[in-house]
């Protein structure tokens, strides 16, 4: 029985041996001695560190004069800065481009061929008379100044055209006398500007359903002496398949605009050799009004005065209008007059640029 009462009764800790001295009991062992209680109580050097709060913080100095003047100095000049910003290098800056619906980061916004801030020449987000409108696209190819292009007697590009600026037309002239159409001459072209002012033409003359030619053109702008007057030299060359002869032309351009009325002429000479060295002087005046960005009339003139005999000529009424931001349609007529025969022309082009 002693034994299972052993083996069921739970273990007990052992107590730590005691360190008080004999005839003390565990009480008084216990108690802490006087060295513990100096080390557990702060003293009074203790006391007064624990009750000091720490200084307040300097407070700062009020700005001086000479401060106040270079802030309000650097403000004034990023102000400054910020209203003359101009990001795409159109000569409008973006604060007015974002104000009148012009891009600020897109030279030309309405990619018609003319700078945002050469439509807009005085820079005050205005369409004044004499300007054109950097929004609505416009029939003025290349710049400085803006110029319409003669129908019949076209331009390489736009006097002034860009590097890169690309155009693929047809002409098309029909001629019709009683019971139908004498003749029908027509001609797909491509025009490219392959550096600021120059350019080059290929074109295909054909008459009716033949190939009447093979034909390519360059052309130069000069530099304008002042805004309004633009000129330049085109360069012609032509062989005629019928005749297996090359036909050279060589042309002086230039023109001006005064308000919504610019004038254009040509004026040069062409040659052929196989036809006994045939030299004839060549020339193209026109005159056109702007009647809206998008619509031009026009009254385009040609002559052509051998030197040894042989004249012909035309004149032609006509009307400019685009359509969409890259075609454009020009239509007329008029009359042309060969070896004093007299007949009428019909004239459309139909460009995409």
């Amino acid at each position: 029985m002693a034994l299972a009462a052993l083996a069921t009764s739970p273990p007990t800790f052992a107590q730590p041996p005691s360190d008080a001295p004999n005839g003390s009991d565990a009480s008084s062992a216990r108690e802490p001695s006087t060295r513990d209680e100096s080390a557990t109580t702060p003293t009074g050097e203790d006391r007064a560190t624990d009750d000091v709060s720490p200084p307040p913080a300097y407070e700062e100095a009020p700005p001086s004069h000479a401060q106040t003047m270079r802030a309000a100095r650097e403000a004034e000049h990023a102000a400054r800065r910020e209203a003359e910003r101009d990001s795409d290098g159109d000569g409008l800056p973006d604060a007015l481009e974002r104000a009148t619906g012009t891009r600020p980061l897109r030279a030309d916004t309405d990619r018609d061929g003319v700078p945002d801030g050469e439509e807009d020449s005085n820079l005050d987000g205005i369409v004044d008379p004499g300007e054109s409108d950097p929004r609505v696209p416009g029939l003025f190819p290349g710049t400085a100044p803006h110029l319409p292009e003669p129908m019949s007697f076209d331009l390489v590009r736009g006097l002034g055209a860009h590097a890169g600026e690309l155009e693929t037309n047809v002409l098309v002239t029909m001629r019709p006398r009683r019971g139908g159409l004498a003749q029908t001459t027509w001609a797909p072209e491509v025009e490219w500007a392959f550096a600021d002012g120059l350019a080059i033409e290929l074109e295909l003359p054909m008459v009716d359903r033949e190939v009447h030619a093979l034909k390519a053109a360059f052309q130069w702008t000069a530099p304008s002496p002042n805004e309004r007057f633009a000129h330049g030299v085109q360069v012609i060359g032509e062989y005629l398949l019928d005749e297996e002869a090359t036909e050279l032309t060589g042309l002086y351009l230039f023109g001006g605009r005064a308000g919504s009325f610019s004038v254009f002429a040509m004026l040069g000479a062409r040659g052929v050799a196989a036809q006994g060295g045939h030299v004839e002087v060549v020339a193209n005046p026109s005159v056109f009004v702007d009647v809206h960005e998008a619509v031009t009339l026009g009254l385009e003139g040609n002559a052509a005065f051998g030197l040894h005999g042989g004249r012909s000529g035309a004149a032609l009424a006509q009307l400019h209008w685009q359509i969409a931001r890259r075609f454009r349609v020009q239509i007329g007529g008029g009359v042309e007059v060969e070896d004093r025969k007299v007949g009428a022309a019909v004239v459309t082009r139909w460009i995409l640029e």
